[in-house]
């Protein structure tokens, strides 16, 4: 749904972008003064930037934009995307420096080219035409929400812009942004929710399964009533039991049949660059195999992971003989998070690691979290494809305050800086909308994906304006007093952890009022889609009074009718989820 952005902020872009001296004018009288070109030969995603170029351009102008292929003779002002008969060599020599998503665009005479190489399916190109709608005033914030400026005359001082983005795997797992425009809008490449099409760039996926992929490569109902020494031997037994066990990774059999399954994985998905080879998911850290063949290398390498690893390592390196391109990913979750000592992983193995702890505190600082920075910088040490599985919200509480947005920045940059290659921050990601600021989260969890050196308030500040509109002031209010009052009392939370517990004797009785006052104002303050944005975000503030049984919630005799109306409330808002795999009660009208 289109935005405009008000007079004021309308002025502060006109000051930010114009100048009489110097600058490229490209909005003159209402008209854009460029038509669009693409190669006649055009990527499909090549073809949906220059469609979505022109529709932007309309919005912004209030009048259409002439697009061309490169079939046409060139006369005048042009934005050229993607490769063309229009190339010159100094943006080829540009282009060759972007890898696989970067973007560049660059002003040469009188025309403007819009360019990414042709690899990953021309996403650079896609994500560069985003990024000049970005320098003419535009933002995409979320499936309802993007600032659209209506321009009669800009000057765009600079248009020259070159990008790459800081990982070359970004996956923001919130259903927020599972929408592929909005998903390619904010750069994110991760296709578990669903393979981006061709038209949107593709993205990073997986043949075969995701992870936890060993029940898959050797199914237990397939192969333990014959061959129970390819499980896990714990103490003494073999076990195939779901979510209690693992695979015997020295057993020669489960090596070839493990393989057999990843060629087959290869066949079935020729375009997919990886393969998962990784442990099952498992309610207990102890579920791996401890024959004497495993626990000899575990000895040797004073952690479960060494097994582990030599395993994916032979596995990696029969796949490099047909399918160099192709990377092996295997976990470092749960009892394999710990480096071996002396196996080292291949050039084409992908460590996937995995962090927890205290998510108040960044990664590198937090003394609850030594145990993962260590682990991290010495995985960066040995391995050169480090993946990261980051957690970014409260799995037992969806809807409880988590007051972690001044730790995502600083735990990004700790990834840069050890080496890591991708990121996958996981959030509410089973639908719905999240209540808990999950939508501002994710964009801003994917803008710094990008590009780390962003500034957080600043993109808090954006998405608020934008999201909440006139009640923006008075959730800020609210978001700053909830990430203070952790801030200040050097409270840890962690990623399951009661909500009572988290902010328990923080907030007063006098804090409690002054916050349901800030919320009543910012709910009436609100309008249209705003005001269901806003409602949406309290649901997290009352969530927190109904588990600490405070406020309203106090009195045991309306308890049950406070219940009600907040889960009626979030049926209506469109909130579908209480926790992890559990959906908010239903409650007739």
């Amino acid at each position: 749904m289109r935005k405009h952005l008000t007079f004021i902020a309308l002025c502060a872009l006109t000051l930010a972008l114009c100048s009489c001296s110097g600058g490229s004018r490209v909005i003159k009288d209402g008209k854009l003064r460029y038509r669009i070109v693409r190669s006649a030969q055009a990527l499909p995603a090549e073809i949906t930037a220059a469609e979505r170029l022109s529709k932007y351009f309309e919005l912004i102008t209030g009048n259409p934009v002439e697009t061309v292929t490169d079939e046409t003779p060139a006369k005048g002002r042009e934005i050229v995307l993607g490769l063309t008969g229009r190339d010159i060599p100094s943006v080829k020599a540009v282009r060759d420096t972007l890898g696989g998503e970067g973007y560049a665009i660059l002003k040469k005479g009188k025309r403007i080219f819009v360019t990414g190489s042709c690899e990953n399916y021309g996403r650079g190109t896609l994500y560069g035409a985003f990024e000049l709608l970005r320098l003419m005033g535009c933002e995409f914030y979320a499936t309802d929400t993007e600032t659209v400026p209506s321009l009669n005359d800009l000057v765009l001082k600079k248009v020259n812009k070159v990008e790459k983005p800081a990982f070359e795997y970004r996956d923001v797992y919130w259903s927020a942004v599972w929408d592929k425009e909005i998903s390619v809008k904010l750069h994110r490449n991760g296709n578990l929710a669903g393979q981006l099409p061709t038209e949107w760039g593709n993205g990073v996926f997986y043949a075969g399964q995701f992870v936890h992929t060993f029940s898959k490569l050797v199914p237990p109902e397939e192969y333990f009533e014959e061959h129970p020494e390819y499980f896990s031997e714990i103490d003494g037994v073999r076990t195939a039991r779901h979510l209690y066990s693992q695979l015997c990774v020295t057993n020669e059999d489960v090596f070839n049949i493990t393989l057999a399954k990843v060629r087959q994985w290869l066949d079935e998905n020729p375009d997919a660059k990886i393969v998962s080879v990784s442990q099952n998911d498992s309610f207990v850290i102890g579920s791996y195999c401890t024959c004497p063949e495993c626990q000899a290398i575990i000895d040797e390498e004073g952690s479960p992971m060494g097994p582990l690893l030599r395993f994916v390592n032979r596995i990696a390196d029969s796949v490099k003989v047909t399918r160099p391109d192709v990377a092996v990913d295997v976990l470092a979750y749960q009892y394999s998070i710990t480096p071996p000592k002396h196996t080292v992983p291949r050039d084409n193995v992908i460590v996937r690691y995995c962090t927890g702890g205290c998510n108040g505190h960044s990664i590198e600082e937090c003394p609850n979290n030594v145990h993962a920075r260590e682990h991290i910088e010495r995985w960066g040490q040995i391995c050169d494809r480090i993946y990261i599985w980051d957690y970014t919200t409260n799995f037992a509480q969806y809807l409880c305050p988590f007051p972690n947005f001044y730790t995502l920045k600083d735990n990004i940059n700790f990834f840069k800086n050890n080496g890591v290659k991708g990121v996958f921050e996981q959030g509410m990601y089973q639908g719905g909308v999240s209540g808990e600021f999950g939508e501002m989260r994710a964009y801003v969890l994917a803008r710094l994906l990008w590009n780390p050196d962003l500034d957080t308030d600043e993109l808090i500040d954006g998405f608020m304006g934008a999201y909440y509109g006139a009640a923006a002031p008075k959730v800020r209010d609210y978001f700053d007093y909830i990430h203070k009052v952790i801030a200040d009392s050097g409270r840890h939370f962690t990623l399951v952890q009661n909500c009572a517990d988290i902010f328990d004797g923080l907030i007063s009785d006098e804090d409690l009022a002054r916050m349901d006052k800030i919320w009543e104002e910012a709910i009436e303050a609100a309008e249209g889609k705003d005001k269901a944005h806003t409602r949406a975000a309290n649901l997290s503030w009352r969530f927190y009074k109904m588990m600490s049984r405070r406020g309203e919630w106090a009195p045991e005799e309306s308890y049950a009718d406070e219940e009600k109306r907040f889960y009626h409330d979030c049926n209506e808002l469109g909130v579908t989820k209480l926790r992890e795999g559990v959906n908010i009660p239903w409650i007739e009208s």
